[in-house]
């Protein structure tokens, strides 16, 4: 019988009770095909999921009152009298779902510099312009398919910047690409200067997470997450995080937190980098008068910053739990893939075997062989095989599946989960009782320190490692019958590799992603015996508040375990 997942797609949870949006933007289509595989003749696979989307942009209101806050499905915010010229669901969008989805998330905005309107930038390269904020194209003017198609870009696009006078624009992308519109000119991008994108001989260091033009719009500077600044036209390079002795993410004087944003000062010799966790490094001009470390938490432990370019981590902070990279993740690892990839070896023949000779879910041949699964999909995408704790197969399932969840995040270049937390592993529960998503609501948020997003994954299958496989990498559209998520109804549908997304979604500035899990033998439900319901949820804590929260597991658990997500 051919796996069925089913999912289901809950809408915009984060952004109930907001405002309507809207969008222009060229559209693509993608179609993925699969090879159906056999599954133990007992019992279906099943997937569902559930997606929140987070704020992932700020921009300065029209006539500069107040400010306009955008969340990954194009939904706007406007707050202090900013006023609201519209959102992608005012143009017709129907977010990240519906019956006209957005291509790909929201994941930039920039305000029109006479205060008339703004912009939204997709992933894809899409730009939808609102107010006084013309349209001079986007990514797919230049014949570019967004992430996938005939011509894909290299890399997904992180931000958009804005010319002094608002005729344009340039977007950049996350190896370094720039792409200018309008009378915005293109100075170089990180290949021009010799470097290799994300990869090959020469590539920039970290991934590009930000950039910012100068005040008079003769250059810009890009920066990445390791600190490395990139300059071009008439931006000076006044320093980046290494010149101040910092050794990117690792070494051994490395940053506190990955470098999430820049900033120029007003008179272009200078700028401001900030990382995740609120730090702030001046270079040139720019001024240093304080960073987030250094601030008092009201109700916590103060103890911070001291002086400029803080490096001490507050005891209400993030400690460093990023990953070092030897070598760049392929920016292909971070996109979908372009079919459902074949389960080699075939961990449905070999855990219906386990079960049939008498062993449980999630036995340790069942789970060995969707691991070597796994790594065959990771290896399809330029990753090497996962490097496991040495206790792995050890571990209680809730732990196994934590871990999974962060070798596939750390080593695309993405901020590993912090730990699984004991209220969300019992909302994660709540789902894996029932066979269904974890119920989730806007009272939700009101059991933890939550961010505004939330995402949430259930899927029953023969072992931990089944379902991440599932769904990492059978997500996609299959052909009638043979798919095994049942919101992917086309190959065009805005629920095909809904799981993936939620898996792998990014962090927002000064927060750091936590998770729950669940695992639960069908048989204890009234279930085939030989499988268990698991289910996920992830969602993100303010750095400050991140030591409030009660953790069954860490990550820093695992990588003492011997857990090496390096590539």
């Amino acid at each position: 019988m051919a796996p069925k997942m089913a999912v289901r797609m809950l809408g915009t949870l984060a952004l109930s009770g907001g405002l309507s949006l809207i969008g222009i933007g060229a559209t693509g289509t993608t179609t993925s095909t699969a090879t159906t595989v056999a599954v133990h003749a007992r019992r279906t696979v099943k997937t569902r999921v559930t997606a929140a989307w987070p704020i992932t942009s700020i921009a300065a209101g029209s006539n500069g009152k107040g400010y306009l806050v955008a969340a990954e499905d194009g939904g706007i915010f406007n707050f202090g009298g900013a006023a609201f010229e519209g959102n992608t669901y005012t143009d017709g969008l129907t977010g990240l779902s519906g019956a006209h989805p957005l291509n790909a998330p929201i994941v930039g905005m920039a305000a029109e510099p006479a205060g008339t309107g703004y912009w939204l930038v997709a992933k894809d390269g899409g730009v939808f312009n609102f107010g006084g904020a013309k349209f001079a194209g986007s990514t797919y003017s230049y014949g570019i398919t967004g992430l996938s198609g005939a011509h894909p870009l290299n890399a997904p696009i992180v931000g958009i910047i804005p010319t002094p006078n608002g005729g344009g624009y340039w977007l950049i992308a996350a190896d370094g690409g720039v792409f200018d519109f309008g009378n915005a000119k293109f100075y170089g991008s990180t290949y021009s200067q010799g470097h290799t994108g994300l990869g090959g001989s020469n590539p920039i260091s970290g991934r590009i997470v930000g950039g910012v033009a100068t005040p008079s719009g003769n250059g810009y500077w890009l920066v990445s997450s390791t600190g490395a600044v990139y300059n071009f036209g008439g931006a000076a390079n006044e320093g980046d995080t290494a010149s101040k002795g910092y050794t990117g993410l690792g070494g051994s004087h490395p940053l506190p937190a990955p470098i999430v944003s820049i900033a120029a000062d007003s008179a272009g010799t200078g700028y401001w980098l900030v990382g995740s966790d609120g730090s702030v490094y001046n270079f040139g001009s720019a001024v240093y008068s304080g960073d987030v470390p250094s601030l008092p938490t009201p109700g916590k432990s103060s103890a911070g910053g001291s002086g400029q370019n803080n490096t001490t981590v507050a005891t209400t902070q993030a400690p460093n739990v990023t990953t070092t990279h030897q070598n760049p993740p392929p920016p292909s690892s971070l996109l979908n893939p372009t079919t459902n990839i074949s389960a080699n070896p075939n961990y449905y023949s070999s855990c219906t075997n386990a079960v049939d000779g008498g062993q449980s879910a999630n036995s340790v041949a069942c789970e060995q062989s969707a691991v070597a699964a796994i790594n065959t999909g990771r290896a399809d995408q330029g990753l090497p095989a996962m490097s496991l704790p040495n206790n792995f197969y050890q571990l209680p399932a809730i732990d196994q599946l934590f871990v999974l969840v962060n070798e596939e995040r750390v080593s695309r270049g993405l901020v590993p989960v912090y730990g699984l937390s004991s209220s969300l592993n019992a909302l994660a529960a709540q789902g894996s009782s029932a066979n269904t998503d974890p119920p989730i609501s806007q009272s939700t948020f009101s059991t933890g320190p939550w961010a505004l997003g939330l995402y949430a994954n259930w899927a029953e299958d023969f072992s931990t490692a089944g379902s991440m496989y599932d769904w990492m990498y059978n997500d996609g559209w299959g052909g009638t019958g043979n798919t095994s998520n049942l919101a992917c109804t086309s190959p065009t549908s805005s629920g095909c590799w809904g799981h993936r997304a939620n898996i792998l979604v990014s962090n927002s500035s000064g927060y750091t992603p936590v998770m729950g899990a669940a695992s639960i033998n069908e048989s204890s439900l009234g279930g085939w015996i030989g499988f268990e319901s698991d289910a996920t949820v992830l969602t993100e804590v303010a750095n400050s508040e991140l030591h409030s929260v009660s953790y069954s597991y860490t990550w820093s658990q695992a990588v003492a375990a011997g857990a090496n997500p390096q590539t």
